[in-house]
């Protein structure tokens, strides 16, 4: 068997920034994102926080609705995205520690909630072996429907990608790392021998003071 780290991205190993986020802001400057798709991103959001579906709030990406996903997602755009924006908010220490892994032959993971074509563009950036996201539907015509497709790659979604990664890839958790900056995410990091707390926010902070866990900035 083999031993993984397993690395969360948005505020672990990127600081200070969410790659969604930024990458919503460049379509906006493409203008490939319009008014009315904020206007429908806001009424699906305010619905859902009227009916209290908390964690279908971070599921909504009707700002994409009915755009063709080859558009979108083209390399031309996610490519100059992720070189001009995104990449120059990489932590050099988390790099060093995923190539510090990688060196002594650890079977790097990306896990992270922001979409998919953006974690593969990280998981080339940082030399891991596989990069986990979060993937779009899309109907039979190539637009995006708005809606998630698989599993969300967020809070109870994390335990079943990372279950389903060890089986795939005969991996050792016992003796793997996992690296992550949210209170959700102890539910993956409890899976493993090493949860370290990076850029930990309070709730994870306290957690990891309790239990003895390694606390590290990047």
């Amino acid at each position: 068997m083999k031993s993984a780290a397993i690395f969360d991205i948005d505020g672990t190993i990127l600081r200070n920034v969410s790659s969604e986020r930024v990458f919503f802001h460049y379509l906006l400057d493409k203008k490939i994102v319009t008014f009315k798709d904020l206007l429908r991103f806001t009424n699906v959001f305010v619905n859902n926080l009227l009916f209290l579906k908390g964690l279908y709030v971070r599921k909504n990406k009707y700002y994409l609705k009915s755009k063709a996903y080859e558009e979108v997602f083209s390399p031309i755009h996610i490519n100059e995205c992720f070189e001009e924006r995104i990449a120059p908010y990489v932590s050099v220490a988390a790099l060093e520690e995923i190539h510090r892994l990688k060196d002594a032959g650890y079977f790097i993971i990306l896990l992270s909630g922001t979409l998919t074509p953006l974690v593969e563009c990280f998981r080339k950036y940082c030399n891991a072996d596989i990069g986990v996201g979060t993937s779009l539907a899309v109907d039979n015509e190539g637009l995006i429907t708005g809606e998630i497709d698989g599993i969300h790659s967020y809070s109870n979604g994390k335990v079943q990608i990372v279950n389903r990664l060890a089986a795939e890839h005969n991996i050792d958790l016992s003796s793997s790392y996992a690296y992550a900056n949210q209170y959700l995410d102890i539910k993956f990091m409890r899976m493993v021998r090493y949860p370290i707390a990076v850029n930990a926010s309070l709730m994870l902070l306290l957690h990891a003071k309790v239990n003895h866990w390694k606390i590290v900035e990047f």
